[in-house]
């Protein structure tokens, strides 16, 4: 059974979830409910979850500023509750965080759930929160995507990604000190991870970092020479894009 609380200041989502919870997620007991980061702190205390479900905006101080006080304190997983948009959900995302979308769907809060039952039984969870704070503070160009290994993710600043390459269902990330990762997961899902103000895609199989593009080829079609020498092949429907980006056209 996992032990769970939720804080969240808004008195009718901490009752529908709860609901929810009852109704869709029997392997999860709801030990208490907070209105606020300061009760939440003190349940926490008091009684010791396994898993939050935490509200990002609140009065007072919000679900990032309670973790920060926190600090080494948290000993369990979390499932952020947020209004937030899919655009700003992506912090959440390239941090290997948890999180729902309010009005909750029933299908995501038991994905939601199973996912951190596996997590808890495997106990592979370590330091995402962290690199989550620590992103929510840092320039894009300094974040830290959480790719998942056999041990449990790797933290990678995302400006030292040079391209990500599609290897049928799986991605290829190429990283400048020439180590290769493989995500089990397709090209589409990791480029939704990718902040869009460093990479661009470029053709139907290839997401490049523009700030490690090296030369762009008119020759013998349309190409770009990577920091790392690699040479890539730009599609025609991408081109025209990509020249603007690049300040050329």
């Amino acid at each position: 059974m996992i032990r769970a609380i939720i804080i969240d200041d808004e008195a009718h989502c901490v009752k529908s979830l709860e609901n929810d919870l009852k109704m869709f997620c029997g392997n999860v007991e709801v030990m208490d409910t907070c209105l606020s980061a300061k009760e939440g702190m003190l349940s926490i205390k008091r009684n010791k979850p396994d898993l939050i479900f935490l509200d990002v905006e609140m009065p007072w101080m919000n679900g990032f500023e309670m973790l920060e006080v926190l600090g080494d304190d948290i000993g369990f997983h979390i499932i952020f509750t947020t209004a937030y948009d899919q655009f700003a959900a992506r912090a959440f995302r390239v941090s290997a965080v948890d999180y729902l979308l309010k009005p909750i769907d029933s299908n995501d809060l038991i994905n939601a759930v199973n996912k951190t039952a596996e997590i808890l039984k495997s106990k592979t969870n370590g330091g995402v929160i962290q690199n989550l704070l620590q992103n929510n503070k840092t320039p894009v160009e300094r974040q830290k995507m959480a790719i998942p290994s056999r041990e449990g993710y790797d933290f990678v600043p995302v400006n030292e990604i040079i391209y990500c390459r599609a290897s049928g269902a799986y991605t290829d990330v190429i990283l400048n000190s020439g180590k290769k990762l493989l995500l089990s997961q397709s090209l589409g899902e990791t480029e939704q991870l990718l902040p869009e103000e460093l990479f661009e895609r470029v053709h139907h199989s290839l997401v490049v970092n523009v700030q490690h593009i090296n030369q762009y080829k008119r020759t013998s079609g349309t190409s770009i020479i990577m920091i790392n020498g690699d040479e890539l092949n730009v599609s025609k429907s991408k081109k025209e894009h990509l020249l603007t980006r690049l300040g050329i056209k």
